[in-house]
C-alpha cells in the first residue's frame, strides 16, 4: 500500500485554527464511521478545541517514505496522535517527537520541515488528487483504474481485486 498526500480539511490554514465545541449536547452512541475505526483500532476522542492543517503530516509522511523509514509505523501514529490525543500535527515538534516514537530519526526530519523541502510536492499530490475526482479519505485506488471511496467491507476490496484479475488476500492476511 502507498500513502497519497490528501488534506483532511483544505480549508484549515498552515497555523491550524480553533474548533468550537459542538453545539448541542452529543449523543452517547457511536456514529458508523466511529464504529469502524474501532474495529481497526483507531479511536476518535471528543474534545478538540484546535483544528490542525495536515499540510505538515503529510510533507512528514514524504520525509518518511523518501528515507525508507517505517512509514507503517509512523501513519499509524500520526493517526492516534491526532484522532485519539487530539494532538496538533500541524506543529514540527509535535510531528518530531511523533516521528521519533514509531523509530524514525528527528532532526532529519525537523530540518527539512523547517526547510519544507517537501511543501511542493505534497501541494502538487493534492492538487493532483483532486483534479483526479478524489473528494474524501480514504479513497483508494487501483492500477488507476478502479477506486473505492471510503470505509468499505473487506469484500468490496476483494470484489475490485478478482476484477483487475488478481487474486484477492483472505480476510487478515499479510
Amino acid at each position: 500500500m502507498q500513502f497519497a498526500p490528501y488534506l483532511l480539511d483544505a480549508t484549515v490554514p498552515p497555523e491550524g485554527r480553533p474548533q468550537p465545541p459542538p453545539s448541542g449536547r452529543r449523543s452517547e452512541a457511536r456514529t458508523y464511521m466511529e464504529e469502524r475505526a474501532e474495529s481497526a483500532g483507531i479511536q476518535f476522542t471528543q474534545g478538540r478545541t484546535h483544528r490542525s492543517s495536515s499540510l505538515l503530516s503529510l510533507q512528514a509522511a514524504e520525509y518518511v517514505a523518501d528515507h525508507g523509514l517505517p512509514a507503517d509505523a509512523f501513519h499509524r501514529a500520526v493517526f492516534e496522535a491526532y484522532f485519539e490525543d487530539l494532538e496538533d500535527i500541524g506543529s514540527v515538534d509535535t510531528l518530531v517527537r511523533i516521528a521519533e516514537g514509531a523509530g524514525i530519526p528527528g532532526e532529519g526530519l525537523r530540518q527539512a520541515l523547517e526547510d519544507g523541502v517537501y511543501r511542493e510536492r505534497v501541494e502538487e499530490a493534492v492538487e493532483g488528487a483532486r483534479m483526479a475526482g478524489v473528494r474524501s479519505v480514504p479513497t483508494f485506488i487501483f492500477d488507476e483504474t478502479y477506486a473505492i471511496v471510503g470505509a468499505q467491507e473487506y469484500e468490496t476490496f476483494q470484489a475490485v481485486m478478482k476484477e483487475l484479475g488478481r487474486e484477492p488476500r483472505a480476510e487478515g492476511e499479510g
